[in-house]
């Protein structure tokens, strides 16, 4: 069980949480509110793709290993199965000529 399986419900009580606390405090207008309630799936949808799109910029390869993989790329024979040796007892990778 990950967390970030529930991300978006915690996003979700999250905003709840923080529109209570601005209502509560005057900050926002009835109207503002009902709003902000209303459009709470889109909210928290927009929060959610905005928070995967930075994980995903923060997380991709370096330049570095995309020009390594390049490089190693222009080598390999392009009709041939290549296999990725992998340490222990887990199964190789293997990847199909058909693939690329």
């Amino acid at each position: 069980m990950k967390i970030t399986n529930y991300l978006p419900l915690i996003l979700r009580y999250a905003l709840v949480w923080m529109a209570a606390a601005l209502a509560t405090r005057g900050w926002t207008s009835s109207d503002q509110t009902a709003v902000l309630t209303q459009n709470l799936d889109v909210i928290v949808g927009a929060l959610v793709s905005l928070g995967t799109v930075a994980y995903a910029l923060v997380k991709r390869p370096s330049e570095k290993a995309l020009d390594a993989a390049k490089a190693i790329d222009k080598q390999l024979p392009a009709k041939a199965d290549v296999v990725i040796v992998t340490p222990g007892d887990s199964p190789n990778i293997v990847v199909s000529a058909k693939n690329s």
